[in-house]
Order: structure tokens, then sequence, then C-alpha cells
């Protein structure tokens, strides 16, 4: 196990041991903090053992559900409606239950909340990561109920930040070397959250972020915390549209 991963294998191992005995669990925290990379490794797992593992990449209507089951527990036909292959797909968990995994969680309504509370008992695991940047996000989603079981992602220690740091720059094309005192600072930047630090890592192969030798700190960390507070903006705009 590498890569993002690195520092979660105790989390990954409760999760999963929760997932195969057909509980539902929640792994929250905010953007960057490895949710989908521990998905990913969970999913890998699946594969690796012959288990049936369903991927929803992002989780906001009852058919994106849906159609990350029917991925995994074909239906065999498209005439179907909705709720026929729904019901298809309960029996064929109940032949062999497996995973379910639903990434970017940030609001769900009442229909998803039902399905999943339908396929318990079936033994299918359900994973839920959800985004939750601030304690009201949290709030709102624990409204929802959607699982019993529910696991906080904490900071990854710089350690762990910096070897996932000197991995990613080794691997780039960079114009020059980032000095010592600036890796320590991107790493403070992270503030544990792996999906910042490769964001970190990759943008200092563009051109832009140095002059001469040195490495523009400030404009790199300025322009990744605007993408990521853009990202998480426009899906926070995005679903109260919808309201």
């Amino acid at each position: 196990m590498g890569g993002i991963v690195l520092g979660r294998e105790e989390i990954l191992d409760t999760v999963e041991a929760l997932a195969l005995s057909g509980e539902t669990v929640m792994v929250y925290g905010p953007l960057g903090i490895g949710k989908t990379a521990i998905l990913g490794e969970l999913a890998r797992r699946a594969e690796q053992a012959g288990r049936p593992c369903a991927i929803c990449p992002r989780t906001e209507r009852l058919s994106d559900v849906t159609e990350a089951l029917v991925r995994c527990y074909p239906t065999g036909t498209d005439a179907l409606t909705q709720r026929q292959r729904r019901c298809r797909v309960r029996l064929a968990i109940e032949r062999k239950p497996g995973i379910l995994l639903l990434d970017h969680l940030l609001d769900v309504g009442n229909a998803v909340k039902g399905f999943l509370r339908s396929l318990r008992g079936t033994g299918l695991g359900v994973v839920i990561a959800a985004d939750v940047e601030h304690s009201r996000d949290h709030a709102r989603i624990r409204t929802r109920g959607l699982a019993y079981r529910e696991l906080a992602l904490p900071p990854l220690h710089s350690r762990h930040l910096r070897r996932l740091l000197d991995c990613e720059l080794r691997s780039g094309r960079l114009p020059y070397a980032v000095p010592e005192s600036d890796r320590e600072t991107l790493i403070d930047i992270a503030r544990g959250r792996p999906g910042w630090i490769v964001r970190l890592a990759v943008a200092t192969a563009q051109a832009r972020y140095w002059r001469g030798d040195r490495l523009l700190i400030d404009l790199l960390a300025t322009d990744v915390s605007m993408a990521v507070t853009s990202h998480y903006g426009a899906r926070l705009n995005e679903r109260w549209s919808k309201r």
C-alpha cells in the first residue's frame, strides 16, 4: 500500500471490516483529506478478493446510486424502469453481497435515504465519503441518518505528507529542485491534507510558479487554495440551486 493512502492503514482496515459485515459507514472530512483515496483502495481490495464493488463517484441523486449498482449488478435490459432495475439489483445483491462506495456526498434527498435503508439486511456494505468543510455540513448530513457509524478522517501526520511530497516531486519534471525550506512550507500549507500536497507538488512543475530558481510559494498556495474553494463552492451552489 502506498501513495495517498499512506498512514491510513488502521482506518482502512476498520472501514473494510465494517463494510464486509454489511454495515453502512460514513467517512467524512474536508476536500483533500483522502476520502476518495480510501474508497479507491477499498475498491482495489474488493477486486482482488473477487467481491462485487459498485462505485458512485458523485452522490447527489437516487439515479446516481442506481447507475452505480447497475454497473456492478447488470439488470439485463435497458427497457426496465428505474424502480424495476433497483428491484433486480436488490435480488442480485442478496445472492452475492458486495460493497457500495458512495463518493463526494454533500447532501442527498429522502429518495436516496429510503433506498439505502431498503438495502439493509441484504448483506451489502456501504461506505459513504462525505465532503465536510464546516461543522454545519456535518450537522446537515447527520440529520439524514444515512449511517450508524461515522469516522472523521484526521489530518495526516507530517512525516507521511513528507514521504508523499518527496514521491510526487521525484515523479515530476521540475524546472528546478524544490529547496528543503520550501518543502517544509508546502507541508505546512497542506495542513494534514494529502490531496493538497499532491496538488501543490504537481503545480510546482509549472513554470509560472518559478522566478529563476526560486519557487513562488505564495502564488502557488493561493492558486491551489482558490481551486479547492472554487470546487467546493461550485458544488454547494449547484446543490442548493436545485432546491
